[in-house]
């Protein structure tokens, strides 16, 4: 009962933290329509925001949230008999909407990201690991195997976290005022989604009697698919 307790404690928690983030992100999209090159995102970004640049911007700054509202739905929401079909929905729509076009574009950006290509290539390791994740996910709830389905599907909404993780990183190196911010930056990108799958891997990990010493361990029958 305490271990069920305190993770919907947590569960909500980050709940609440990454709305918190999202709201602040988006509140940033006037300057975006039309581009303001003036404002801290885009500031001396004239030269890139040309040719394949622009319009995966546009694609991945409209597909995001999508990805991040309904992951959270489905993670704080877990199915349940009255909404197994809403689930299996929503999580198709995950699917389709990171494979098709909020991961494509992070790739198509992370030619240009601000620290050069250090930076770059933990944006692109980040779009593979996620999309691995992804798969494995659908391929583990077509065979029924749940409680697998669920663990990579978490993992899947951890990655696409690090987006809310570097927003509050970078943010609070800005506030501090490191000497380099453009390694400072670099250092944030890759912890930003190798830390907290780290966590995650560890929290997972806790043995089995651990957890039943308060409640008792039953399968679980989470699926997006």
């Amino acid at each position: 009962m305490r271990y069920r307790l305190l993770t919907t404690v947590l569960r909500w928690l980050a709940a609440v933290l990454v709305l918190r983030v999202l709201v602040t992100i988006l509140s940033n999209y006037p300057d975006y329509f039309p581009p303001d090159f003036d404002s801290l995102f885009l500031q001396g970004r004239e030269s890139t925001f040309v040719g394949s640049y622009r319009p995966a911007f546009y694609v991945h700054i409209l597909s995001s949230p999508i990805v991040l509202l309904n992951g959270l739905f489905l993670v704080v929401a877990p199915p349940r008999r009255r909404r197994d079909r809403l689930h299996r929905v929503l999580g198709r729509v995950q699917v389709v909407v990171l494979l098709a076009l909020v991961l494509p574009s992070s790739v198509i950006l992370s030619r240009h990201a601000f620290g050069g290509w250090r930076a770059g290539l933990s944006f692109a390791a980040l779009a593979g690991a996620t999309a691995t994740c992804a798969v494995l996910g659908v391929v583990h709830a077509r065979r029924r195997h749940f409680d697998r389905h669920r663990q990579w599907m978490m993992r899947c909404f951890v990655l696409i976290c690090s987006a809310v993780v570097l927003r509050l990183t970078s943010g609070t190196a800005g506030m501090i005022g490191v000497p380099s911010p453009e390694g400072a930056y670099i250092v944030a990108v890759w912890c930003s989604w190798l830390v907290p799958l780290t966590v995650y891997e560890l929290v997972e990990r806790v043995p089995r009697r651990t957890r039943a010493g308060s409640e008792v361990i039953r399968p679980r029958s989470d699926c997006f698919l």
